[in-house]
């Protein structure tokens, strides 16, 4: 393993790189300010505004990203589970670190060397073959680091059963289809809220459509609204309930299941 790949990452933090954040900070800054300028026509407003805003904005973007990477460690560990279960059930007296190990070759397969899944069986079972720490102690780290319930779960059940039944393999065989219950369940209800998001997020952008291009027919249509106290007020009515639609289909879509 090279040196990038044997990073113990604490899945619940953010892992984004000093480049990626500014990028996105710009990307945002830029995005609202452009919100700012078509409701006051006032570019100290849009680019101070935009900065500012930019700021928080990008804080929710990187706790996204980290939760949408926590996602797909969850679904890959699904497969991992997938895998272990078929290697040690059916009486073929595989031991748990004979099936982890195996499932290496066969997640590889799956998925790309520098897939979160990957990197993570493959340190455990090199700390196991090298260093000789108990794959359950492994799994128990990986629990805390990646902060998924379903892993935690996992490593609970593994610690507790290691050694102490002959129905190894049948239980561990229940502990998947359960999180194999648990993650689908929650891909129906986040496919659910993806399209009312879609729709919420096109209802937002249609009123900063109609201005714009109200604004740019020639009129004086809407010329109250970036002259006057009124317009300014009624703007930034507009602004605020804007943002504020932003913010509540944001938070709606955060479910845990």
């Amino acid at each position: 393993m090279d040196e990038k790949n044997k990073v113990r990452l604490k899945y619940y933090e953010c892992n984004m790189t000093k480049g990626q954040h500014m990028l996105a900070y710009l990307f945002f800054s830029v995005m609202i300010g452009v919100v700012l300028f078509i409701y006051y026509r006032f570019i100290p407003v849009a680019v101070i505004g935009g900065f500012i805003i930019g700021i928080w904005q990008e804080k929710n973007y990187s706790q996204t990203v980290t939760k949408r990477r926590q996602e797909k460690l969850r679904l890959q560990f699904k497969e991992f589970l997938e895998i272990i279960s078929i290697s040690i059930s059916g009486g073929s007296g595989r031991s748990m670190e004979n099936a982890v190990e195996d499932s290496l070759r066969e997640l590889q397969m799956i998925y790309n060397q520098d897939s979160d899944i990957v990197r993570e069986i493959a340190l455990i079972v090199s700390d196991y073959r090298h260093a000789g720490i108990p794959m359950v102690k492994e799994f128990e780290e990986l629990g805390e680091r990646s902060d998924i319930d379903d892993v935690l779960s996992f490593a609970a059940i593994y610690k507790t059963i290691e050694g102490k039944t002959s129905d190894f393999g049948y239980i561990i065989a229940q502990t998947r289809d359960i999180i194999k219950d648990k993650v689908e369940i929650a891909m129906e209800i986040q496919t659910e809220i993806n399209s009312a998001k879609s729709e919420a997020y096109m209802m937002l952008i249609l009123p900063l459509v109609l201005v714009a291009m109200m604004s740019t027919m020639g009129s004086d249509f809407l010329g109250a609204l970036f002259t006057t106290a009124i317009g300014r007020f009624a703007a930034t009515i507009g602004v605020i309930c804007t943002f504020a639609s932003y913010v509540i289909a944001t938070k709606a879509a955060e479910i845990n299941v």
